[in-house]
């Protein structure tokens, strides 16, 4: 198939699982924009109303089904970006005669499938969540329910000379300035800090299994088992102000349960003693056993009271994905 000309073609993208939807009443709607030229391929994925999952339980993926030599092939585009409101995008580029890396050329996929992928159970299968037929033309693409091309020469022929030259120029310098292509977010690096963290923890959590149970608190919100870490230098967080209190009271607090790691810094209810403001998700104060009946969370709590309350700063590490999150929020 011909791809040194310019082709565009937008597909659809229709419901196929209302269980991931955002809002229940509201179906799941999504479209893409396909374009090829010079041998160079580009996908524009934009969607609506997709449900979205805290500490990545699910993650959505564009992957491409078509069919060579009778055996079905598929080609994962990339990871759809989501925010929390459920509309999401994304930009991938492709070579059109190599889409999957092995051969499989863009003429040969036939369905595009928006899919919600486990990152917890790696055994799980895919849940199809949108969908969208794809067809095929001499060296065009064209979606089964997208409008036909306007006909007219002279204007065909412009309005592809212009779009030509927008898609060259995204595709050989970068997509974020072009007005007319999905925006795509630069190169992260939070899995290295995550997984830091993560690891840490577990370092952390098998070392206190020497140590004593201790109950700090007589009314406690989280549920954790507590154990006193005196060795400040391995504190699992790399946070200054959680530090700066675990080094001025020469200890911290270390929890656990099934779903989360829980890290207590000591502290009054005061604004110089919350670890970076709560910045750094130290957002849980809770006062030691015998401080609370001095109330120093209330407003109306007198500056006295809140200067002798002693308690903890606390926050929490999810144990499965390393992010730091509301110990509150489970």
């Amino acid at each position: 198939m011909e791809y040194s000309k310019y082709n565009k073609a937008m597909v659809l993208l229709s419901e196929e699982n209302r269980d991931f939807a955002a809002k229940s009443d509201q179906a799941i709607y999504g479209n893409l924009r396909i374009e090829t030229g010079n041998s160079k391929g580009a996908i524009s994925l934009s969607v609506q109303n997709l449900r979205f999952f805290e500490r990545n339980r699910y993650i959505y993926k564009l992957i491409l089904f078509g069919e060579k030599k009778e055996r079905t092939i598929h080609a994962v585009m990339g990871s759809l970006i989501l925010n929390r409101f459920g509309t999401g995008e994304n930009y991938f580029r492709f070579d059109p005669g190599n889409v999957d890396g092995r051969g499989g050329q863009l003429s040969d996929y036939s369905v595009a499938i928006v899919a919600a992928v486990s990152m917890r159970d790696n055994k799980e299968p895919l849940h199809p969540v949108l969908k969208g037929k794809l067809a095929f033309s001499g060296s065009n693409v064209i979606a089964a329910t997208a409008e036909k091309l306007n006909n007219k020469e002279e204007t065909e022929e412009q309005e592809t000379k212009e779009e030509r030259n927008l898609f060259d120029e995204a595709l050989e310098t970068n997509p974020y300035d072009v007005q007319d292509f999905a925006k795509k977010q630069r190169t992260t690096y939070n899995y290295f800090y995550n997984q830091y963290v993560k690891d840490l923890c577990e370092k952390t959590a098998k070392a206190a299994e020497l140590y004593d149970l201790i109950l700090p608190f007589s009314r406690d919100r989280t549920g954790a088992k507590w154990k006193r870490i005196a060795n400040i230098k391995n504190l699992p967080l790399v946070s200054p102000g959680a530090m700066w209190g675990a080094s001025k009271y020469r200890h911290y607090i270390f929890g656990e349960d099934q779903k989360l790691y829980y890290v207590g810094i000591p502290g009054r209810f005061l604004n110089e003693e919350q670890p970076e403001g709560g910045k750094s998700g130290f957002v849980l104060w809770q006062p030691i056993v015998g401080a609370e009946n001095l109330e120093a969370t209330k407003a109306e709590c007198s500056l006295e009271n809140r200067m002798i309350a002693y308690g903890y700063w606390i926050t929490a590490i999810d144990r499965e994905t390393g992010d730091i999150i509301d110990p509150m929020q489970k």
